[in-house]
């Protein structure tokens, strides 16, 4: 009796400890998984994703034995699928590293680009600096001066497009919550920032368009492409930025490198604005009229009507032709010819003036105009009376003559 009694404990002693053993088998291979999973998206490199490989290889032949009580335990997995599923991870991976190393061609190709296009822009840019102080003694200078900034501005924006590609292949790695990333990601990630210069390359690009801005006087429509081009490169630049500054916060000189990047975009925009306002005070001074500084709407509107009652004061004082000359240059050949048509629609529009101080504008001219028009439109009619007299004088010539030649017949 006693006997059976310890066959019975011993039995049951040996289930307990069979037991456990299975428990721990399954439990050993369930910890082993995601070790290897974190090996495989922490890989820096494709030796890296071999050890992993090599680490799968012997996840499966030392768990191969008990693939029967694997297969029971992990239901709806099995032991054979999970195997595959991590070898189809490494695939992917290497996938990542192949599009990578394609990429990093891609990169030194357009860095070389780059690099050419950086001297050519360098060059124009001191031409055109020093055209532009001949073109005020030298109206020669001015076709030429032209063509050089079409071709810097048409060169500018090609680097550009070359940036933007380098940027744009940051973009699988950084296009992700950067709060998700690992110290390894974010290590490969800068890494990758670092070795295709992209911050150097994006301050160059920013201050070479702020230098053309500075140095440059432009009509409304290349006023138009370069604030498309700098909205795209801003637009851009905000897909990565932010994520790169989250990236970096513990590198103190990096962020202060992003924080200069920011810098410059505030001051190109700036920049953009103040050379719209510079060049419509240059087509003024093109005709003569020179005005004060001015900056934003307000001041543009303060001094142009400043300037126009300093004129309806001075009407009487000075002589009437010149008063009427100003009033001439000033409406027809500046404000109505220039001004009005091609600039009014992109101040506007930029919201750069009101309608209000538009229409605040124009009732000053309206005003001048009242005043100056009575003797300004005199001379309109005397001109139109003296053209109509010469052609009444010469049909009536012609039909003498015509008569004279009957009469002889």
């Amino acid at each position: 009796m006693k006997m059976n009694f310890l066959i019975i404990i011993l039995f049951t002693l040996s289930l307990s400890l069979y037991s456990q053993s299975d428990y721990e088998i399954v439990q050993n291979f369930k910890n082993r998984i995601p070790e290897i999973e974190n090996k495989i998206k922490d890989a820096a490199s494709l030796e890296d994703l071999q050890n992993a490989s090599a680490e799968i290889e012997k996840l499966r032949t030392d768990f191969l034995p008990h693939k029967d009580l694997l297969d029971r335990s992990l239901y709806p997995e099995n032991f054979n699928k999970i195997i595959d599923n991590l070898n189809n991870l490494v695939v992917v991976r290497k996938g990542d590293f192949v599009q990578i190393e394609e990429l990093q061609t891609e990169v030194v190709t357009l860095r070389s680009e780059i690099d050419e296009l950086n001297k050519k822009n360098a060059e124009l840019l001191n031409q055109i600096y020093n055209l532009e102080i001949q073109r005020k003694k030298d109206a020669k200078t001015i076709a030429k001066l032209q063509n050089l900034v079409a071709e810097l501005r048409a060169s500018l924006a090609q680097r550009d497009e070359l940036v933007y590609a380098i940027i744009d292949s940051l973009m699988p790695k950084i296009d992700i919550d950067t709060k998700a990333l690992t110290d390894a990601e974010k290590q490969n990630i800068m890494l990758e920032t670092e070795s295709k210069n992209v911050l150097y390359l994006v301050k160059k690009s920013i201050r070479d368009n702020n230098r053309f801005l500075e140095i440059t006087t432009l009509k409304p429509q290349d006023i138009e492409s370069v604030k498309q081009q700098q909205d795209n490169f801003v637009s851009l630049w905000q897909k990565i930025g932010p994520k790169l500054t989250d990236i970096y916060a513990a590198k103190p000189e990096k962020s202060n490198e992003l924080r200069q990047i920011d810098a410059l975009f505030t001051n190109w925009k700036n920049n953009l604005r103040r050379e719209v306002w510079e060049s419509i005070r240059d087509d003024f001074s093109i005709g003569g009229i020179n005005l004060k500084r001015f900056n934003n709407g307000d001041d543009f509107t303060k001094i142009i009507t400043d300037f126009i009652d300093e004129e309806i004061k001075s009407y009487g004082i000075k002589s009437k032709e010149e008063s009427e000359r100003v009033f001439s240059v000033f409406t027809d050949s500046i404000w109505y010819r220039t001004i009005n048509i091609e600039w009014m629609p992109y101040l506007v529009d930029n919201k750069m003036i009101t309608t209000e101080q538009k229409d605040q504008i124009e009732n000053k001219i309206e005003e001048w105009k009242d005043l100056v028009s009575p003797s300004y439109d005199i001379w309109i009619y005397v001109s139109i009376g003296a053209i109509l007299i010469v052609i009444i004088l010469i049909l009536t010539l012609r039909k003498r003559g015509k008569k004279s030649s009957e009469s002889q017949e």
